[in-house]
């Protein structure tokens, strides 16, 4: 029987972004039921995700339970973490993170989508919030004075001596812009533009490109098409790869949730989607293998 070629580009393929269990959120897995999924599909890593915890210790004792593959930890600066907190990335490097991800559900820009802080709008995903959230506002990286917060700049340090990730998460593209500037002045060589093609951060093509051409790669994940979550369609996503190019692309699940399919069917799913529009072999290999294995810093 010949073999799948969606099934078959599993292998060696890398998840930069994939939520688990335990977690203030619902999760459809936990971090051992993702690491086991994903080595058994012949996967070569994934990094865990959590909108309010630090996953490097998790990571860690996950590599301790499953064999096999590669599992990474990643903090996300949400206001559990402290915000955008020096310290807290600080713990987060010396625990081996390899991504650092600026705010997302206390994100400014994703209150000024939804319409609140720590959740999705009319899609609940958590049944209750701490009450600190009636007194906060949302997180962005400009001061009230639209000035670049000073602790900005300590971060993106870290980062850059690190030599880790740096993703963009729900920050507006003002913001992005200037982030994408301020590390690169920082000497970060390694930045993710998050699920581009979401609707509450809607990156248009010509900033993909713009971003793209100063050293990012756009990120494009399975959740972006689901019933769920649908901000775009696959002729669209198509249509955005290419212009910005596969070299400057990776394909991440971005899955996790109780209404989605587990992250490993997703990017088969995603794999298989992007094969019947035309994508060949070796470029969905770039941008599921190769550049996300160099990000993480994996030899080749």
């Amino acid at each position: 029987m010949k073999a799948r070629l969606d099934v078959e580009l599993l292998k060696g393929s890398c998840d930069l972004h994939v939520h688990t269990g335990p977690a203030m959120f619902e999760r459809l897995v936990d971090d051992f039921e993702a690491a086991k999924q994903a080595r058994d599909a012949g996967m070569r890593a994934i990094v865990l995700k959590d909108h309010h915890d630090d996953t490097s210790r998790r990571a860690y004792l996950t590599r301790k339970v499953v064999s096999g593959i590669e599992v990474f930890g990643s903090v996300v600066l949400n206001y559990w973490a402290g915000g955008l907190n020096p310290f807290a990335v600080d713990v987060a490097i010396k625990s081996g993170a390899k991504i650092i991800f600026m705010p997302t559900v206390d994100a400014k820009n994703h209150e000024a989508f939804y319409g609140e802080l720590g959740q999705y709008g009319p899609m609940k995903l958590v049944s209750e919030k701490a009450l600190e959230y009636q007194k906060v506002k949302g997180i962005s990286i400009f001061t009230e004075d639209n000035e670049l917060d000073p602790r900005v700049p300590v971060i993106l340090k870290l980062i850059a001596d690190a030599h880790i990730i740096l993703a963009t998460s729900h920050l507006s593209s003002p913001e992005t812009r200037r982030l994408v500037t301020e590390a690169k002045k920082a000497g970060l060589k390694k930045i993710v533009i998050t699920h581009v093609d979401f609707d509450f951060v809607k990156r248009t093509v010509e900033e993909q490109i713009e971003w793209a051409n100063q050293g990012a790669y756009m990120e494009f994940v399975y959740s972006s098409l689901s019933p769920a979550w649908h901000s775009i369609t696959i002729e669209e996503m198509v249509e955005n790869i290419r212009k910005v190019g596969p070299e400057r692309c990776i394909l991440s699940s971005d899955l996790g949730q109780m209404h989605n399919p587990v992250p490993v069917e997703g990017l088969r799913i995603l794999y298989m989607l992007l094969l019947e529009k035309g994508f060949k072999e070796d470029e969905i290999a770039v941008m599921s293998r190769v550049n996300p294995a160099k990000l993480l810093g994996l030899t080749p």
